[in-house]
């Protein structure tokens, strides 16, 4: 559950908006900062942090904090 505070910590940080807005089934179907341009801006984010470990993903995997949390845990991402 702290791994899952800091991931929301680090969304709230990229979407720009307050943590109070954002929880674990925020996505881009419900929270209105987290559009097109927000998904793009998070994987861009996450293609730097692992460049250098080859780490293939689907923009989809950027569009809920569900999604977001499920790729940094297969792929073993430190936050």
């Amino acid at each position: 559950m702290k791994n899952n505070q800091k991931i929301l910590s680090l969304l709230a940080k990229l979407l720009n908006i307050n943590i109070s807005k954002i929880n674990i089934s925020s996505s881009v179907n419900n929270l209105d900062e987290y559009d097109s341009l927000a998904v793009l801006n998070i994987a861009t984010y996450f293609e730097k942090k692992t460049k250098n470990l080859k780490i293939k993903y689907d923009v989809k995997d950027f569009s809920s904090v569900k999604n977001i949390i499920k790729f940094i845990e297969k792929n073993k991402i430190k936050i």
